[in-house]
C-alpha cells in the first residue's frame, strides 16, 4: 500500500506528469527558439557557472 500524500504539498495547479505528459514533451532546443528568438535561446542554453570536475 502506498503513503498518503500530504494534502498541503498537493499542487492542483501543477499537477503530477502522466506518460501521455512525458509523451507531448520536446526538449527545450526545439521550443526556446519559437518562444524567443534564436539568439536569445542559445545564450539562455548555455551552461553557467564553473564545469564540474571529472573524476576518473
Amino acid at each position: 500500500m502506498g503513503k498518503k500524500p500530504n494534502p498541503e504539498l498537493i499542487d492542483d495547479e501543477n499537477p503530477e506528469w502522466t506518460a501521455a505528459d512525458f509523451a507531448k514533451a520536446r526538449p527545450a532546443s526545439e521550443v526556446l527558439p519559437q518562444i524567443f528568438g534564436a539568439k536569445l535561446a542559445q545564450e539562455m542554453r548555455k551552461p553557467r557557472g564553473r564545469p564540474r570536475a571529472k573524476h576518473p
